[in-house]
């Protein structure tokens, strides 16, 4: 039984996943949108800032730092973000949205709410609620388990 319950769980988790590389990103890969994302963030809480330097991008991203440079790239050429060279360090970048960039982030953030907002009509607040701190007892369960099998 509980290997039964235990392949469930797995299957579910699978398809949350899978639905959530589905959802309306402009038709960006997640890695990218999630890369907007994180550069108008910061865009937001430092309007004074030139922009996110690409260092900052690194240390923050769950990629090695070959892996941020290609998605920089490929967001350039598709005109999303621009990079500039520092003027009083020309050794440093940083990093801006386009105001297509914007566009299409604004665009895919207001269909997620949209959605977001029909999951909360069809399940109940409360109900999700619920479900959201059941999934957190059952990360760190997880996380603290295999903890214990690294170490004995």
């Amino acid at each position: 039984m509980e290997e039964e319950l235990v392949t469930e769980l797995s299957g579910a988790l699978r398809r949350l996943i899978q639905t959530r590389y589905s959802l309306p990103m402009g038709g960006l890969p997640m890695g990218e949108f999630m890369m907007l994302q994180k550069i108008r963030r910061w865009q937001v809480e430092k309007p004074d800032a030139k922009g996110i330097y690409v260092s900052e991008l690194n240390q923050c991203a769950y990629v090695s730092q070959p892996a941020v440079s290609r998605m920089l790239r490929r967001l350039e050429e598709k005109g999303l973000l621009e990079r500039r060279t520092d003027p009083q360090d020309r050794r440093t970048t940083y990093v801006v949205l386009t105001e297509e960039g914007s566009s299409l982030l604004a665009a895919c953030q207001r269909q997620m709410a949209e959605l977001a907002g029909r999951v909360v009509d069809r399940l109940g607040a409360q109900e999700l609620r619920a479900l959201v701190d059941q999934l957190d007892r059952l990360t760190q369960a997880v996380q603290e388990e295999r903890q214990k099998m690294s170490v004995e």
